[in-house]
């Protein structure tokens, strides 16, 4: 009787170490689904702020291309309204010059 609990008692260990062995396979197995599923949501993650920090950029560049371009026409402009100021005021010397250059000519003509 003695030998039947040991040979009860060793099935049951053997028993009890193959459910340990599969629960512990089980478990490996879990994790290592585990351990992919967080790579994956981690390259997904990284792929996503990726992607939001390229848009972000490329909104920033945009805008200051944008902002360069205005400022570029607004010195443009404001180039264009200085020349004509200056041409004006050119013309105007240039006829003032001219009328006084004819005024003494017939002045001297009178004489």
């Amino acid at each position: 009787m003695e030998d039947r609990a040991v040979e009860l008692a060793i099935a049951r260990f053997i028993e009890i170490d193959d459910k340990a062995a599969e629960i512990k396979e089980a478990r490996e197995k879990n994790l290592s689904e585990l351990e992919a599923q967080y790579r994956r949501e981690i390259h997904d993650m990284v792929e996503n702020y990726n992607r939001k920090t390229e848009e972000k950029v490329k909104e920033i560049f945009s805008k200051a291309l944008s902002e360069g371009e205005s400022k570029v026409e607004e010195l443009r402009k404001k180039s264009n309204e200085l020349i004509e100021i200056m041409e004006a005021k050119y013309l105007k010397i240039k006829d003032d010059i001219i009328n006084k250059f004819f005024n003494e000519i017939f002045y001297l003509k009178r004489f």
